[in-house]
């Protein structure tokens, strides 16, 4: 699990992941649910994956970086 400290602090907050190819993975508006490495209930293989945090408080710009799958 992906598991982002505080995040759950932001309700209207918004969390990409994209694959290699570009594809959204996951999203997500708040952060109740972390992120299980999965794509439609099928876990995805072993790679880097593109994220993207807005945090939508109107302050800070949306956070970017890359989290790797390692099993």
């Amino acid at each position: 699990m992906w598991n982002i400290p505080e995040l759950n602090t932001y309700p209207d907050a918004e969390i990409y992941v994209f694959d290699q190819a570009g594809r959204q993975v996951y999203f997500s508006k708040g952060y109740e649910t972390p992120w299980d490495g999965s794509y439609n209930g099928q876990l995805l293989p072993r790679a880097s994956y593109f994220w993207i945090i807005d945090l939508k408080d109107g302050v800070n710009e949306p956070l970017r970086g890359i989290i790797s799958i390692i099993r």
